[in-house]
């Protein structure tokens, strides 16, 4: 891996090309190592917070301790006001670490946690950011009225959920219908046939449903599944251009 190399390389890097859909000709070029991928995942995780997440939270559980899992939390600083966060992460010592990186702000109290039950036991808004390919939360970990963002099952054997949470979800809400039924977090339940594929709900179809959204004393649980999908790409790439042109830079 990139560790390897003297000095380390970045562990996710990346380059944006833009190309003007009128001529084809390449507008721009942005060498952001990665970072807007990382911003552009995050902030969907914070949309789906924003319309499902209870808004009387005592904390906020993290399942990771990687750069998403830093960048998930910050995202959520604008939507909830809520500044308690339990995290778990699978070596204590990078956990530890996460808990002093996030807490240099002063924004958050973080705490770290010795499994993932007692992150889902103690909160009701869960972000999943590992690279697990087994379940780490199960069905009888997951309290009423919790909401769940589920980022790391983004490629072929990758989970974090037990199917059969998505048994007892009302809502269960996908960035790409097709994608995530075919890798994300929802093809597990989909394969179990623990749910119908149908009744999966892209996040631009409930933009419009705000009967769907949580409301006071919702005891629903709630999932959003994100496996990151171009348009994304394409949107936060837009937006940084166009503020790059009118900064003149």
């Amino acid at each position: 891996g990139n560790i390897c190399f003297s000095p380390p390389l970045p562990s996710n890097s990346g380059v944006m090309m833009l190309f003007s859909q009128d001529t084809g000709r390449l507008e721009s070029i942005l060498l952001d190592e990665g970072i807007l991928t990382e911003v552009r995942t995050a902030l969907a995780g914070a949309l789906a917070a924003q319309l499902f997440a209870p808004a009387d939270l005592d904390a906020i559980g993290i399942l990771g301790c990687g750069i998403q899992a830093r960048y998930q939390l910050e995202a959520l600083e604008d939507v909830t006001t809520c500044r308690k966060v339990v995290v778990w992460g699978r070596d204590p010592l990078k956990a530890r670490q996460y808990q002093q990186d996030m807490q240099i702000s002063g924004i958050w109290k973080v705490e770290v946690v010795s499994t993932p039950r007692e992150v889902a036991q103690r909160c009701r808004l869960l972000v999943t950011v590992t690279s697990a390919t087994e379940a780490l939360l199960r069905s009888g970990d997951v309290t009423p009225g919790t909401h769940i963002t589920c980022i790391g099952a983004d490629a072929q054997g990758k989970q974090e959920l037990d199917p059969e949470i998505f048994r007892s979800a009302a809502v269960v809400v996908c960035d790409s219908r097709t994608q995530c039924c075919s890798f994300g977090e929802v093809s597990a339940a989909v394969k179990c046939g623990l749910i119908d594929s149908a009744s999966v709900l892209e996040m631009g179809q409930v933009l419009d449903l705000p009967e769907l959204h949580r409301k006071q004393g919702d005891s629903r649980i709630t999932i959003f599944d994100s496996t990151g999908i171009a348009a994304q790409d394409v949107t936060i790439a837009k937006a940084v251009y166009q503020q790059l042109r009118q900064a003149k830079l």
